[in-house]
């Protein structure tokens, strides 16, 4: 539930106070067979960033502090049993699971839940995490939890696993497994697949993509601050893009499409970089796309990456999301295969389109949109009720990115945009943007 409103808020100064700190290993040590993993070429090249969620939750009178922390230590020790290789480390191409365990931090803050969620922001936000034990370790841990009790008894669970593990899908499926052994439904839930070369061929130093031998030259380009910030589509609004930006050829156009296309429009207008051609990155996720090859409970990263250009002067929203379902319709190609193929034959095909890709930094300035809709995080329930509000994104936070993620009805969209402060300034004033989108509304928790 939002509000417009607008109350004096404290947010800035918010204090984040570490009052326990404790590694979490398997209950049961990692047998020698399955102490090495190897990474897919995907895994290898994606970003050296934490895939993260804020799960929000109201206080329970039947649960106390104490109690909630120490169920949820002892149902990750044993729902590390299965995921292993969030206990271990990075070791080149492979995952060592050596069981050295994840990070596992209780703090408090001294505001109340509502406060907190009163203009919530990002760098609020990744307090409730604790990224500094990756920057104070060489061998950083792959899995970050960080439980954060509020004054009214509320709690947020703050949890990042690294995203060479695995994308949203996949932290949202270990999120389920961990809360359904809490519960002591483990049972209920398969067990996850760590077989991360099933579409794409392992990690090597031969293997590339166009582009990622850029991303040295990408930062030098974009040495800018940034800053996110969070735009509130409610259903009513986005049942009104989606006829504005319909057509003949795409006459009903997805929730995903029709905002990628109104948010990537206002970035392109926003964008003070008057040399670069604009391009569009997503990353498709492609368990349900092939469910013949890969499952559900797939761990890494599946993924598949588009490109749509700008093309010369400003695109309307009609026209992006033409382009868009092109794409939609060249993964569909690519992905046929005959009963019986194996998915490195599909992930052949896959990878050499990628790489047919003539990308530059130097030459296209590159917004990237990623979609959490219809990840079920808002079904997480540890035993003391279901989440309030779930926000995601990476940490650290990357430039040029959006991350779209269900509002908690299921209907509306959340929209985190990350851009350079001076674009940012830009964006944010769209008179197109504001009328379909409220920024940053307050968080009204409902009545339970």
């Amino acid at each position: 539930m939002f509000s417009s409103s607008k109350e004096e808020t404290t947010m800035d100064t918010v204090k984040v106070e570490t009052i326990g700190r404790e590694i979490i290993k398997p209950s049961i040590p990692t047998p020698n067979d399955l102490r090495t993993l190897q990474l897919s070429f995907m895994d290898q090249i994606i970003a050296p960033v934490y895939a993260v969620a804020f799960l929000f939750y109201t206080k329970d009178d039947l649960i106390s502090q104490e109690q909630a922390s120490q169920t949820l230590k002892t149902s990750l020790s044993e729902t590390l049993t299965k995921f292993h290789p969030f206990a271990g480390r990075v070791n080149g191409f492979t995952i060592d699971s050596s069981d050295e365990g994840a990070v596992f931090v209780d703090a408090r803050v001294d505001c109340t839940l509502s406060n907190f969620l009163r203009d919530p922001d990002m760098k609020s936000l990744q307090k409730l995490l604790p990224v500094e034990a990756a920057e104070t370790n060489s061998a950083w841990p792959l899995l970050l939890v960080q439980a954060t009790y509020f004054k009214c008894g509320g709690m947020a669970i703050g949890i990042g696993i690294c995203h060479k593990l695995g994308d949203a899908a996949a932290l949202s499926y270990f999120i389920q497994f961990w809360a359904a052994t809490a519960r002591g439904e483990s049972d209920s839930v398969a067990n996850p697949d760590f077989v991360f070369t099933k579409l794409y061929p392992p990690a090597n130093e031969i293997i590339k993509i166009a582009g990622e031998d850029q991303l040295g030259k990408r930062k030098s380009v974009t040495k800018r601050k940034s800053v996110t910030k969070r735009f509130v589509f409610v259903a009513s609004k986005i049942e009104e893009l989606k006829k504005k930006v319909a057509s003949d050829a795409v006459p009903r156009p997805t929730r995903v499409q029709s905002l990628t296309s109104l948010i990537w429009k206002c970035v392109v207008a926003a964008s003070t970089d008057t040399i670069r051609e604009k391009v569009l990155y997503q990353a498709n996720n492609l368990r349900s796309k092939i469910p013949t090859l890969l499952s559900e409970n797939l761990m890494g990263n599946p993924l598949y990456s588009t490109l749509t250009l700008n093309g010369k002067g400003q695109m309307e929203s009609v026209e992006i999301v033409k382009e868009l379902q092109k794409r939609n319709e060249e993964l569909s190609h690519l992905i046929q295969h005959k009963e019986g193929s194996s998915g490195l034959t599909v992930g052949s095909k896959l990878l050499g389109a990628m790489a047919d890709t003539k990308f530059s930094y130097e030459l296209y300035d590159m917004h990237v949109v990623t979609s959490w809709c219809k990840i079920p995080l808002y079904k997480t329930c540890f035993g003391w009720g279901f989440p309030v509000w779930f926000p995601g994104n990476v940490s650290p936070i990357l430039e040029n990115v959006t991350v779209l993620i269900d509002s908690k009805d299921g209907q509306g969209v959340e929209a985190w945009v990350t851009l350079p402060q001076e674009e940012m300034l830009r964006f944010e004033q769209s008179t197109e943007l504001l009328y379909f989108a409220s920024p940053n509304p307050r968080y009204l928790l409902s009545k339970m």
